[in-house]
């Protein structure tokens, strides 16, 4: 399991990409940071505490020693700016490892699962997108399968 630090500042990458807008809660609020922690720790175990490492790296171009989690939304928001423009695709895809799974964990059934129960209601954000949810699907499609 990665440390807290490393899981403050994933927290507080996803809420410089997605924070409350209209009333609706960002990505902090939603605790985004535990899907995009799940999915980076199962592709690799302690991918979490490297891309920390980088984003708190990055921040001290932005104010010396102070942590990336410690700066303020807009210096955040300049740390991954830069970062996104780095010579190196692999500091490139840290960014959008961070967004994929942010983006995934607001808008996904992921943000309507209680973990506890493992009840899954649909989470508000499909209403106000429009959406009604997965179907089960067409069985007149399917005939000729």
């Amino acid at each position: 399991m990665p440390d807290s630090a490393s899981i403050d500042a994933i927290r507080a990458a996803a809420d410089a990409m997605l924070p409350e807008t209209d009333g609706r809660p960002g990505a902090a609020a939603l605790g985004v940071e535990r899907h995009i922690v799940d999915q980076v720790e199962g592709f690799m175990a302690g991918f979490t505490e490297l891309i920390a490492a980088l984003l708190d790296a990055y921040a001290a171009g932005i104010r010396p020693d102070v942590g990336f989690a410690a700066l303020s939304p807009q210096e955040r928001r300049e740390v991954l700016r830069t970062m996104y423009a780095d010579d190196s695709q692999d500091v490139r895809e840290i960014v959008d490892t961070i967004q994929v799974f942010a983006i995934g964990g607001m808008y996904s059934e992921w943000a309507g699962l209680e973990a506890e129960t493992g009840r899954l209601e649909p989470p508000a954000v499909w209403g106000d997108v429009g959406y009604h949810g997965p179907v089960d699907g067409v069985p007149e499609y399917r005939v000729d399968v």
